[in-house]
């Protein structure tokens, strides 16, 4: 059931990613154009940009997580020659980053409730402000989903049920 909800919400990520960077790609460039030709731009492209970003690196913090692409300092875990401590580390870390992104995901969620009580407008687009901070919940909700299922793997590969090894 996990695996399928992972497929499913890997699939969302990388539709958002990769529509974001399109997008932002082409009204930038279209903007440049505009300028250049007829000495008038895309009034909100800058804007778009600006918000496209923040949710691209918010999406893009779970796809991390799912590929192992964060980065980390591993001089310990090199040092250390007993595959079980190594595991028994990566346990220790994937929990302090589960941790980590629940308070991103409970800070973000009570951050958007407060810019939906005071519905605050972006100045070029006019759209409502917690659609761009609803970024922050939704990235940290995929991180914590991708850390749960890490911890899962880990566990299993700790205790010897097939799990990835560290």
């Amino acid at each position: 059931m996990l695996k399928k909800i992972d497929k499913w919400v890997s699939y969302a990520e990388n539709a958002m990613l990769v529509i974001g960077m399109l997008s932002t790609t082409f009204i930038l460039f279209a903007n440049v154009i505009m300028r250049f030709c007829f000495k008038s731009g895309i009034v909100w492209s800058n804007e778009y940009a600006n918000y496209a970003i923040i949710w691209i690196v918010c999406g893009g913090c779970g796809a991390c997580v799912r590929s192992d692409a964060h980065m980390r300092i591993t001089a310990i875990p090199d040092m250390i020659k007993n595959e079980k401590v190594k595991q028994v580390l990566a346990l220790i870390v994937y929990v302090i980053c589960l941790a980590f992104s629940v308070v991103i995901l409970t800070s973000g969620s009570r951050l958007v409730g407060s810019m939906m009580a005071n519905n605050q407008k972006s100045a070029a687009m006019q759209i409502p402000l917690w659609w761009i901070y609803l970024s922050f919940p939704v990235g940290g909700g995929v991180m914590t989903f991708r850390f749960i299922l890490k911890l899962i793997d880990s566990v299993k590969g700790l205790i010897g049920k097939g799990g990835a090894q560290a």
